[in-house]
Protein backbone atom coordinates (compact mmCIF):
# COMPACT_ATOMS: atom_id res chain seq x y z
CA UNK A 1 0.00 0.00 0.00
CA UNK A 2 1.55 3.44 -0.61
CA UNK A 3 0.83 6.41 0.96
CA UNK A 4 0.42 9.65 -0.67
CA UNK A 5 -0.09 13.25 -1.09
CA UNK A 6 -0.72 15.13 -4.54
CA UNK A 7 -0.41 18.31 -2.96
CA UNK A 8 3.00 19.73 -1.92
CA UNK A 9 4.58 23.38 -2.14
CA UNK A 10 8.59 24.30 -2.27
CA UNK A 11 10.23 27.71 -1.45
CA UNK A 12 9.50 28.45 -5.39
CA UNK A 13 5.96 29.18 -4.13
CA UNK A 14 6.41 32.59 -2.49
CA UNK A 15 4.30 31.55 -0.05
CA UNK A 16 6.20 28.63 1.06
CA UNK A 17 9.69 28.02 2.74
CA UNK A 18 10.09 24.61 2.39
CA UNK A 19 13.52 23.39 0.73
CA UNK A 20 13.05 20.19 -1.14
CA UNK A 21 15.63 18.26 0.98
CA UNK A 22 13.18 18.82 4.07
CA UNK A 23 10.92 17.93 2.54
CA UNK A 24 11.42 14.51 1.46
CA UNK A 25 13.10 14.00 5.37
CA UNK A 26 10.17 15.28 6.69
CA UNK A 27 7.79 12.86 4.37
CA UNK A 28 10.39 10.12 4.85
CA UNK A 29 9.40 10.37 8.42
CA UNK A 30 5.84 10.38 8.05
CA UNK A 31 6.05 6.71 5.61
CA UNK A 32 5.21 8.95 2.61
CA UNK A 33 5.80 6.68 -1.31
CA UNK A 34 4.65 9.34 -3.67
CA UNK A 35 4.60 13.42 -3.39
CA UNK A 36 2.91 15.71 -6.41
CA UNK A 37 4.85 19.01 -5.75
CA UNK A 38 2.79 21.72 -7.28
CA UNK A 39 4.62 25.34 -6.79
CA UNK A 40 2.33 28.02 -7.56
CA UNK A 41 3.35 28.86 -12.41
CA UNK A 42 6.36 26.79 -11.44
CA UNK A 43 7.44 23.60 -11.93
CA UNK A 44 11.68 24.42 -10.70
CA UNK A 45 11.16 23.33 -6.63
CA UNK A 46 9.33 19.92 -8.37
CA UNK A 47 12.01 19.35 -10.41
CA UNK A 48 15.05 20.23 -7.50
CA UNK A 49 13.20 17.73 -5.36
CA UNK A 50 12.62 15.08 -7.56
CA UNK A 51 16.72 14.95 -8.04
CA UNK A 52 17.05 15.26 -4.10
CA UNK A 53 14.15 12.49 -3.41
CA UNK A 54 16.00 9.96 -5.95
CA UNK A 55 14.61 6.57 -5.41
CA UNK A 56 13.30 7.31 -2.11
CA UNK A 57 10.17 9.04 -3.07
CA UNK A 58 8.01 8.64 -6.08
CA UNK A 59 7.83 12.59 -6.74
CA UNK A 60 5.02 13.52 -9.28
CA UNK A 61 6.67 16.95 -11.10
CA UNK A 62 3.67 19.49 -11.61
CA UNK A 63 2.76 22.85 -11.18
CA UNK A 64 -0.71 24.98 -9.55
CA UNK A 65 -1.71 27.56 -12.88
CA UNK A 66 -3.65 30.46 -11.49
CA UNK A 67 -5.93 31.80 -14.40
CA UNK A 68 -8.79 34.19 -14.52
CA UNK A 69 -11.25 30.99 -13.90
CA UNK A 70 -8.95 30.14 -10.75
CA UNK A 71 -6.35 27.82 -10.16
CA UNK A 72 -5.96 24.13 -11.60
CA UNK A 73 -3.39 21.81 -10.76
CA UNK A 74 -1.47 20.11 -13.40
CA UNK A 75 0.71 16.74 -12.63
CA UNK A 76 3.43 15.98 -15.03
CA UNK A 77 3.35 19.49 -16.42
CA UNK A 78 6.21 20.06 -18.58
CA UNK A 79 6.02 24.49 -17.42
CA UNK A 80 4.69 25.27 -20.94
CA UNK A 81 1.50 26.19 -19.97
CA UNK A 82 -0.27 29.29 -20.50
CA UNK A 83 -2.70 30.89 -17.81
CA UNK A 84 -6.04 29.88 -20.50
CA UNK A 85 -7.85 27.29 -19.00
CA UNK A 86 -9.55 26.34 -21.43
CA UNK A 87 -6.11 25.75 -23.20
CA UNK A 88 -4.53 23.93 -20.16
CA UNK A 89 -7.85 21.76 -20.28
CA UNK A 90 -6.91 20.64 -24.06
CA UNK A 91 -2.98 20.55 -23.73
CA UNK A 92 -3.48 18.39 -21.08
CA UNK A 93 -5.37 15.86 -22.71
CA UNK A 94 -2.48 15.72 -25.61
CA UNK A 95 -0.22 15.52 -23.45
CA UNK A 96 -1.08 13.02 -21.19
CA UNK A 97 -1.21 15.18 -18.30
CA UNK A 98 -3.18 14.76 -15.33
CA UNK A 99 -5.48 17.54 -13.90
CA UNK A 100 -6.89 17.87 -10.34
CA UNK A 101 -9.33 21.02 -9.52
CA UNK A 102 -7.46 21.92 -6.04
CA UNK A 103 -9.87 23.30 -3.60
CA UNK A 104 -11.99 24.02 -6.36
CA UNK A 105 -15.01 25.30 -3.79
CA UNK A 106 -12.83 27.24 -1.39
CA UNK A 107 -14.54 30.79 -1.92
CA UNK A 108 -12.01 32.19 0.86
CA UNK A 109 -9.41 31.28 -2.22
CA UNK A 110 -9.07 30.89 -5.47
CA UNK A 111 -10.34 27.77 -6.44
CA UNK A 112 -12.36 27.52 -9.75
CA UNK A 113 -15.95 27.34 -8.22
CA UNK A 114 -18.65 27.52 -10.70
CA UNK A 115 -16.07 27.81 -13.46
CA UNK A 116 -15.44 24.11 -12.98
CA UNK A 117 -18.37 23.35 -16.06
CA UNK A 118 -15.60 24.36 -18.28
CA UNK A 119 -12.89 22.07 -17.19
CA UNK A 120 -13.21 19.16 -20.27
CA UNK A 121 -10.92 17.15 -19.04
CA UNK A 122 -10.68 16.64 -15.26
CA UNK A 123 -8.58 13.38 -13.49
CA UNK A 124 -9.82 14.49 -10.50
CA UNK A 125 -10.99 16.95 -7.73
CA UNK A 126 -10.07 17.48 -4.91
CA UNK A 127 -12.47 17.14 -2.61
CA UNK A 128 -10.51 17.39 1.09
CA UNK A 129 -7.79 20.52 1.26
CA UNK A 130 -5.98 20.79 4.48
CA UNK A 131 -6.23 24.80 4.38
CA UNK A 132 -9.57 24.99 3.64
CA UNK A 133 -10.59 27.03 6.71
CA UNK A 134 -14.45 26.34 6.47
CA UNK A 135 -14.87 22.72 5.76
CA UNK A 136 -18.50 23.33 4.20
CA UNK A 137 -16.28 24.18 1.38
CA UNK A 138 -14.63 20.73 1.46
CA UNK A 139 -18.06 19.06 1.84
CA UNK A 140 -19.06 20.67 -1.53
CA UNK A 141 -16.29 19.23 -3.54
CA UNK A 142 -17.23 15.89 -2.36
CA UNK A 143 -20.40 15.76 -3.18
CA UNK A 144 -20.16 17.77 -6.43
CA UNK A 145 -17.33 15.02 -7.43
CA UNK A 146 -19.99 12.03 -6.05
CA UNK A 147 -22.72 13.70 -8.06
CA UNK A 148 -20.85 13.63 -11.35
CA UNK A 149 -19.16 10.59 -11.02
CA UNK A 150 -15.25 12.41 -10.44
CA UNK A 151 -12.59 10.59 -9.55
CA UNK A 152 -12.00 12.01 -5.71
CA UNK A 153 -7.98 12.86 -4.18
CA UNK A 154 -7.52 14.89 -1.05
CA UNK A 155 -4.10 17.17 -0.28
CA UNK A 156 -2.86 18.72 2.50
CA UNK A 157 -1.53 21.74 0.28
CA UNK A 158 1.55 22.25 2.58
CA UNK A 159 3.35 24.97 2.72
CA UNK A 160 5.31 24.31 5.93
CA UNK A 161 7.15 21.36 7.25
CA UNK A 162 4.34 21.42 10.30
CA UNK A 163 1.80 20.27 7.37
CA UNK A 164 3.57 17.53 5.97
CA UNK A 165 0.95 14.66 7.29
CA UNK A 166 -2.00 16.40 7.41
CA UNK A 167 -3.70 14.71 3.94
CA UNK A 168 -2.74 11.22 2.51
CA UNK A 169 -4.28 8.98 -0.39
CA UNK A 170 -3.39 5.49 0.21
CA UNK A 171 -3.04 3.33 -2.96
CA UNK A 172 -2.76 -0.04 -3.79
CA UNK A 173 -0.83 -0.41 -6.85
CA UNK A 174 2.60 -0.64 -8.07
CA UNK A 175 4.70 2.48 -7.46
CA UNK A 176 5.21 4.16 -11.01
CA UNK A 177 3.24 6.75 -12.59
CA UNK A 178 1.38 4.83 -15.15
CA UNK A 179 -0.05 2.30 -12.44
CA UNK A 180 -0.91 5.67 -9.54
CA UNK A 181 -3.13 7.81 -12.18
CA UNK A 182 -5.18 4.36 -13.18
CA UNK A 183 -5.64 3.44 -9.84
CA UNK A 184 -7.25 7.15 -8.96
CA UNK A 185 -8.85 7.16 -12.03
CA UNK A 186 -10.62 3.97 -11.37
CA UNK A 187 -11.01 3.18 -7.88
CA UNK A 188 -13.80 4.86 -6.52
CA UNK A 189 -13.35 3.58 -3.57
CA UNK A 190 -10.03 5.47 -1.99
CA UNK A 191 -8.79 5.36 1.22
CA UNK A 192 -8.21 8.69 2.68
CA UNK A 193 -6.11 10.39 5.80
CA UNK A 194 -7.37 14.14 6.24
CA UNK A 195 -6.64 16.51 9.03
CA UNK A 196 -7.53 20.67 8.58
CA UNK A 197 -4.94 22.74 9.65
CA UNK A 198 -5.84 25.89 11.80
CA UNK A 199 -5.60 29.16 10.20
CA UNK A 200 -1.61 29.67 11.73
CA UNK A 201 -0.24 28.70 8.22
CA UNK A 202 -2.06 30.76 6.21
CA UNK A 203 -1.11 34.15 8.49
CA UNK A 204 3.08 32.64 8.34
CA UNK A 205 2.31 33.00 4.44
CA UNK A 206 0.12 35.94 4.01
CA UNK A 207 2.12 38.14 6.73
CA UNK A 208 5.26 36.22 7.72
CA UNK A 209 6.80 35.95 4.69
CA UNK A 210 6.20 38.63 2.69
CA UNK A 211 7.83 40.98 5.89
CA UNK A 212 10.55 38.65 6.11
CA UNK A 213 11.62 39.03 2.30
CA UNK A 214 10.86 42.83 2.85
CA UNK A 215 13.72 42.88 5.32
Amino acid sequence: MLKADFHIHTHCSRCSDMKPRDIIKNALTKKYDVLGIVDHDSIKGALTTKKVAGKKILIIPGEEIKTVHGEIIVLLSDGKYNKNLLDICDRAKDENHFIVAPHPFDYLRKGVKNNIVKVKKLDALEIFNSRVLVNRFNLIARDYAEKNKIPKIVGSDAHFIEEIGNAAVFLDCEKNIDSIFDYLIKNDNLKFYCKRCSIIPHLKSNIVLPFKRIF
